[in-house]
């Protein structure tokens, strides 16, 4: 039904059949008639508008005023934002530092390794017992012990 109601109207709007033999041929009155090409008009447009698409899209005046509050909000927002910007230069006059905490007692060394895990702390040296002392095993021109 609604296919072949659309047909009549763009045959109408085409000027391809004139009105009077689109309503004897579907048996409607004029005004009926009339009331269908506004209503398909209507409809077009409606799905022409620039984001119309979008799923819950409403009508641009809607919409036009929707996005004129929330520049209205963000605005104000900013305004907002200057005003503590400004009060807090203010108050704290002067530079300030951007460091975060205290600062260290030790800086870390520069390391020799590049990456990998952190070299440990230098423990105390133990006192360890020399050596015993070993003979030579070079032999001599006599073939005698290393004397």
């Amino acid at each position: 039904m609604a296919k072949r109601r659309c047909l009549l109207v763009l045959s109408v709007l085409s000027g391809e059949r004139p009105v009077s033999d689109v309503i004897e041929e579907a048996q409607i009155s004029r005004g009926m008639y009339y009331q269908l090409e506004e209503r398909a008009l209507r409809a077009m447009l409606l799905s022409l508008t620039p984001g119309a698409s979008e799923p819950g899209a409403t009508e641009p005046s809607k919409r036009i005023a929707e996005l004129e509050q929330r520049v209205a909000q963000l605005e104000s927002d900013k305004r907002r934002g200057e005003r503590l910007l400004l009060l807090t230069r203010k108050v704290l006059k002067g530079p300030m530092k951007m460091a975060m905490g205290r600062p260290r007692k030790n800086p870390p060394a520069a390391s020799s390794m590049s990456g990998g895990r952190r070299r440990s702390r230098v423990s105390p040296k133990k006192t360890t017992a020399p050596a015993p002392s070993v003979a030579s095993s070079t032999p001599t021109p006599a073939g005698e012990g290393g004397a």
